[in-house]
This record gives C-alpha cells, sequence and structure tokens, in this order.
C-alpha cells in the first residue's frame, strides 16, 4: 500500500540546533516555516563514474521573515544556534500506518537567506545540507596507524596518557597522542622511525603500527603522565616492543608514584649467568622491593600490560604480555599514582648485533584493566572486508548496518595499512565489490554477496503509465574495461582478457591494486572484473512521477530502495527491444513540490552481471567462449554446426532447450549433436529462430554465446 490518491504527503522537516555530535540531540520542529512552493531537491547513491561514495545532498527553502534563520540574529530564538553542520532531518509520511520515513538526514552546509523579488517583507533562507559521507570528508585527516586507531578509539575508557612514538626520522622528541599532554623527551641516542621489529617477516607493518624509536644505542625516552581520579586507587601501563639483548642488568623501564610508600618502580631485563625479567619497587630512601620476577626474558615483539589496583592495604600487581597473564602477585602497602615514566632511563647500551630494542605506543590508563587487553596486537591480516569496515566504523564512532555475509562469502583482507578513515572504508569496499552508502547519520553497506541475484525492490509498469518522462537508453561503457591486470598490494598479480572485445575496441586497461590476503585470490578477482566491467550492455535514467494515481501504488516500495536495488521496467515500449528493463539503482534524483507533487529520476546500470549461478541448480550452464559458426546459415536454416575450439566449451546434449545468441538474433536449440573430432570440436543443433523478433542471414565465424549466461560467484 503506497501514497493514497488524493491526499496530501506527510512531510516533516526537523533540525537540531545546539546540537552536540556525540551526544543525543533534541529536535525543533521546522515544518511550519517550510515554503512549499519552492522544491526540495534531494539526491542521493553516486554517479555512474564516481569511484568512490559521494555524500546525499538536500536542498529546501524555509520562510524567514523574523529573521530567526539568519545566522547572527541574535533575536533569533535559536540563537546562536544557527550555524553550519547543525543535523538536519527530512521525513515523509506515506499515510499507510508505517509513520514517518526519513529521506534525507544531514548536516547543513549553508543558510543562504534571500529577499525574493528584492522585497524587505519577503526573506527567506535557502538549506543546503550534505550526508554524514560529507561531513567525514572534511578537513585533512592524518594517515594513521591500526594500532593508533585502535587506541585512541579508546581514549573515552581512561586513557591519561598516550605516546604512538611513530614521528618521523627527525623528530626531537615523542609527540603526545592526546590534546593537553606533553611531548616525551628524548635523550641520547634515540633514533626515530629506525625500529622495523623485524623479528617477524612484514616489519611494523605487520603489527599495525609505524616504524618505532630505536633505544639500542643508549636511547632515553621521558615523559609525565597527568593524574588519574580511580577510586580505590588503579593504573595500567601498555607498550608494544622488542627488546634487546642488555649487557648485564638493564631498566627497560621506570615509572614514579612519588605520594606513596613506593615511589619509584623499575621493570628490569636481566642477561647475566641466571637471565631473566624483574619488577622492583624502590621506596623514597632506596630501599627495592621485588614485587615479581620470573626467570625468563621475553624478548617479543609483544604488547607489554603491568597493571596495579590498591585492594585494601594490599597492592595487586598484574604482569601480561599479550593475552597471557605471566605474573600476579599482592604486596602490602599503599599505591599512589604515576607521575613520570621513562623507556630505557638509565640510556644502556645493547650489545651490537643482537636484537634491536625498540618501543613504542606507550600509554598509561586510569584503571587496572585496559579496554585492549587481549586485543591482537598485528594490522589484521586475513580480516573479511564486510568485519574490517564495521571494526574501522567503530573506532571511529560511525554507525554502520550491514546484513551478515556467510563465510563462503567473504573476501579476506591483507595488513591493514596506515589511512584515513574513508580512505580505509573505501579500501573495503574496492576489494569486495560492494557499495557504501548512507543510512539515517550513519552508513550502511551492501556486501558483493548480496549482490548476487537480488530480489526485485521496485516494479514500474510502464503500460500502467508509471513511467514519466522519456525513455533514456545509453551505452554502459563508462567503466568498459576489456583487458585487466589485478595486482595484491605487496604480492603478484593476475590477467583476465577479452580477446574479441581487443579485436573490436581496441585495448582498454585497467591494473587496481587490491589489498587482497594471498596471491590465490587474483585470478578469481581479475576473471570476475573482466566479466563484470568488460560488456557494455545498457543503463537507463528513468523518471517516475510518484504523485500520479498510479505512481502513488509505488511510494512505499520506492522509500525502501536504497543504491544497489534491483528495478525492474515491465511492459517496456517497443524501442527498448526487452519486454523487461532490469537494472540496479545507482543514483537518484527527488524532488517534493508542495504536498502534492513527487517526482524521482533514477540513474541505473545493468543488473544482468549480477546473476550468478547456483550450485544445486540444475539449469544452470556455463557459457562457451569459443563456439563460433562452422558455415554460412541463412534467416531460414533450422540447423545449424557450430565449432568449438575449447573441450570445457562443448555444449551439453542433455539441457535443451536453452537459448543462444548469434548476432542479435536469440536462437532456441531443441536438440543437440554429440561432439565430433578430437580438437576443435563440432557439434550439430537443431533450433528454433528468431525467438526475439530478429531473423537475418549468419556467417560463419560468428561468435556463438548462451542467451541468458550466468557464471559463479566471485
Amino acid at each position: 500500500m503506497g501514497w493514497a490518491d488524493g491526499d496530501p504527503l506527510g512531510v516533516r522537516i526537523r533540525a537540531a540546533f545546539g546540537a552536540d555530535l556525540t551526544a543525543t540531540w533534541s529536535w525543533t520542529d521546522l515544518t511550519a516555516y517550510w515554503r512549499a512552493s519552492d522544491p526540495i531537491e534531494l539526491e542521493w547513491g553516486r554517479q555512474s563514474s564516481a569511484t568512490r561514495p559521494e555524500s546525499s545532498t538536500c536542498a529546501l527553502t524555509l520562510r524567514n521573515s523574523d529573521g530567526r534563520f539568519t545566522a547572527e540574529n541574535a533575536a533569533s530564538p535559536y540563537w546562536p544556534h544557527v550555524r553550519t553542520w547543525t543535523p538536519i532531518s527530512v521525513d515523509v509520511d506515506l499515510g499507510d500506518g508505517a509513520g514517518w520515513r526519513n529521506r534525507h538526514s544531514g548536516h547543513v552546509r549553508s543558510w543562504s537567506v534571500t529577499w525574493p523579488g528584492r522585497s524587505g517583507k519577503l526573506a527567506v533562507a535557502r538549506i543546503e545540507s550534505v550526508g554524514v559521507l560529507g561531513r567525514l570528508g572534511r578537513g585533512s585527516p592524518p594517515n594513521r596507524s591500526p594500532m593508533g586507531r585502535s587506541i585512541l578509539a579508546a581514549a573515552g575508557d581512561g586513557l591519561l596518557a598516550y605516546w604512538p612514538c611513530e614521528d618521523e626520522a627527525d623528530a626531537m622528541g615523542a609527540a603526545s597522542g592526546i590534546r593537553g599532554v606533553a611531548p616525551m623527551r628524548a635523550d641520547g641516542g634515540v633514533k626515530f622511525a629506525a625500529g622495523g621489529v623485524d623479528i617477524t617477516v612484514g616489519g611494523t607493518q605487520r603489527y599495525g603500527t609505524k616504524p618505532l624509536p630505536l633505544l639500542t644505542d643508549g636511547g632515553s625516552l621521558s615523559g609525565r603522565a597527568p593524574a588519574g581520579t580511580s577510586s580505590p586507587v588503579a593504573w595500567t601501563l601498555e607498550a608494544f616492543w622488542q627488546t634487546g639483548n642488555p649487557l648485564g642488568e638493564v631498566v627497560l623501564m621506570r615509572w614514579t608514584t612519588p605520594a606513596g610508600p613506593f615511589v619509584r618502580w623499575d621493570y628490569v631485563d636481566s642477561y647475566n649467568d641466571v637471565y631473566g625479567t624483574y619488577l622492583v619497587a624502590y621506596t623514597a630512601s632506596g630501599s627495592p622491593t621485588v614485587v615479581w620476577s620470573v626467570p625468563t626474558r621475553y624478548v617479543g615483539p609483544f604488547n607489554l600490560r603491568i597493571s596495579a589496583v590498591q585492594n585494601g592495604g594490599s597492592i595487586d600487581v598484574t604482569v601480561m604480555i599479550g593475552a597471557l597473564t605471566i605474573g600476579s602477585v599482592t604486596v602490602t602497602g599503599t599505591l599512589a599514582r604515576i607521575d613520570t615514566i621513562a623507556l630505557n632511563p638509565d640510556q644502556h647500551v645493547f650489545s651490537p648485533g643482537a636484537l634491536d630494542f625498540v618501543v613504542g605506543h606507550l600509554r598509561v590508563w586510569d584503571s587496572a584493566t585496559s579496554p585492549l587487553t587481549g586485543s591482537r596486537v598485528d594490522a589484521h591480516p586475513g580480516e573479511a572486508a564486510h568485519l574490517r569496515l564495521a571494526r574501522l566504523c567503530a573506532e571511529d564512532g560511525v554507525a554502520l548496518s550491514a546484513p551478515t555475509v556467510p563465510a563462503d562469502g567473504a573476501t579476506a583482507m591483507g595488513v591493514q595499512p596506515d589511512g584515513t578513515p574513508l580512505d580505509l572504508y573505501q579500501q573495503c569496499e574496492v576489494v569486495d565489490l560492494g557499495i557504501i552508502y548512507e543510512s539515517g547519520f550513519g552508513l550502511a553497506y551492501l556486501p558483493r554477496w548480496s549482490r548476487y541475484a537480488a530480489p526485485v525492490a521496485l516494479t514500474v509498469d510502464a503500460a500502467d503509465r508509471q513511467l514519466g518522462g522519456n525513455l533514456r537508453p545509453a551505452a554502459d561503457d563508462q567503466r568498459l574495461r576489456n583487458y585487466w591486470t589485478v595486482t595484491r598490494i605487496g604480492g603478484s598479480s593476475a590477467v583476465a582478457a577479452d580477446e574479441e572485445s581487443i579485436s573490436q575496441r581496441g585495448l582498454i586497461p585497467s591494473s587496481p591494486r587490491l589489498n587482497l590476503a594471498s596471491d590465490d585470490q587474483l585470478q578469481g578477482h581479475a576473471d570476475w572484473r573482466l566479466w563484470m566491467y568488460g560488456q557494455a550492455g545498457t543503463r537507463y535514467r528513468l523518471t517516475v512521477p510518484l504523485h500520479t494515481r498510479a505512481g502513488r501504488g509505488l511510494t512505499a516500495h520506492w522509500v525502501a530502495c536504497q543504491p544497489g536495488s534491483r528495478v525492474q521496467v515491465v511492459n517496456a515500449p517497443d524501442a527498448a527491444t526487452t519486454d523487461t528493463i532490469d537494472q540496479t539503482l545507482v543514483h537518484a534524483r527527488e524532488t517534493i513540490t508542495g504536498r502534492r507533487r513527487w517526482t524521482v529520476e533514477l540513474a541505473t546500470e545493468p543488473a544482468d552481471r549480477w546473476e550468478v549461478g547456483v550450485w544445486d541448480d540444475p539449469s544452470f550452464l556455463w557459457d562457451s567462449r569459443s563456439t563460433t559458426l562452422d558455415g554460412d546459415h541463412d534467416a531460414t536454416a533450422t540447423s545449424m554446426v557450430v565449432t568449438v575450439a575449447d573441450v570445457h566449451d562443448v555444449w551439453s546434449t542433455t539441457a535443451t532447450p536453452y537459448d543462444w545468441l548469434v548476432g542479435g538474433e536469440r536462437i532456441t536449440v531443441t536438440g543437440m549433436s554429440a561432439a565430433t573430432g578430437t580438437g576443435p570440436w563440432t557439434q550439430t543443433a537443431t533450433v528454433v529462430r528468431a525467438v526475439n523478433g530478429v531473423n537475418k542471414p549468419l556467417t560463419a565465424g560468428m561468435s556463438v554465446h548462451l542467451a541468458d549466461a550466468q557464471r559463479w560467484g566471485l
């Protein structure tokens, strides 16, 4: 059921003046000020030639005679919150009992006040808004490492201090990752960006960090942490490092807690006759207490975590390597808060030719636990594209909705690189061939798996006058590429080519670099991209007037459409050469004028490329890429001889009938002889001609293909 004939369309316009974008918003209804004679113009999806997700847009006009929407008007009831990036929402009610449907959620990019007709009595404010992608795309965000992203995403859970130590080679100190915290001071032989953690192939990239400082030659880093507020007193120290081989004993990390009976703590690595690892606490008089020790050296690379919490009259101390607890002890005393912290404070020089002392991502938490305890200390190799996108969005505080993807439909990615949020999101989308789009004030994702054989979301009946304007077909060749070289970032490459297309159109190459997990994936991705973009097909511009008697019945289906939705036009005009136009929605423009006129314009691309085979479907046939006519055949021939160059392309003798497409003529094969010869092979088909109304002589050498060709999904 859709918008009832004769009823006005329900429209609601709201703004969240003074909204805190990190909290719940309070909405103000502005519908009473809507100037309905000026259309609401909405656009969403992406242009056909776009290579990355695009923001939705909205433009509408509000009456502003009293100046309430003038940004600097102190008399406005909304002052001083009439400003850019205010959240705004546009909804419609179809009168079907389902309530409001959102057509745009975005942020105001401009409030343009004008006086139509140069009259001082009539003022309007034209609002232009963009969706969440427009907001996320502002400025020049830094390229963060995977480890840095994860830590900063947890900063709200009591992170007092964080020094990534990912500074460039000529740095003179380690910058703070948190505003208001001073950088760490560098002394001695600190070599920034020199520690590659090369104990495992892949170096720092494998562990999700940029190159870190090398302290092997007597370098030291020291800084000060703000005081926490935890009750009871508690703290956690964490760092990622690889320990070098010391000459004798060396204090790897030292921190001070001057307000307590223990004023200094040393984490010690010993390479004496009995080597081991120690945690020693010192009183103000210099008296040491060995809090914990093990006769083992932990070389790394790993994430070290040392935590302490006051428990009555005692201090509970825990030492962890990654997710493994290697020490849990209790000592008598009163715990104080951390003040200063230093790495290799005594500027020890490590033995030459041994492992380097590389350290970074030093952080201090205001609790005895860390939100990252047990987290993977790597760059997520092998992670599925849709799961990586979900994790990235969660780290950025961006809401994401996506369907479930089975394990065999997922795309495994390589290590996550350093990058900006939108660049990292798009890398997931490109690898998986999915679609990122806006949904409310968050994002949604349509994975490749959900695009296969998608159900029809909107059916437009041209015979019922549901199609308006001009039907505008065009060759879908903007992204046509007939020679694909797919390279795995950091790996090998694979090639897929359509020789027939190359001979007809010339070479049109494409060479994407994909962040795949394995070289084994390359050929499948090259072949699939050739299938997707190696054929032109036909795309359409469709206009659907939703306000007409026939069009109103489509409104409930239309508001459920999204980028990637499947749209069909049935009973298409004769000039379309097909009864059903089957397309995928790429971009939409909606125009709402008043409460009685609503028109949508759709840009689409062919849907047939997503019609993949099903393993247990006996009707599924492979198409042949090596079949040609063996001789000339006139327009009346009911027996046709073909030559097959590849044994895998021999036509089935038992699955008849099936349809061929030869020179634009659709031909039904009702019988097929067994293949003869030793290669190439010859077969004779009994056929019915002109199934699609096209009938003409066919010449030797013409390609023969399955008319409704499908293929297995990637």
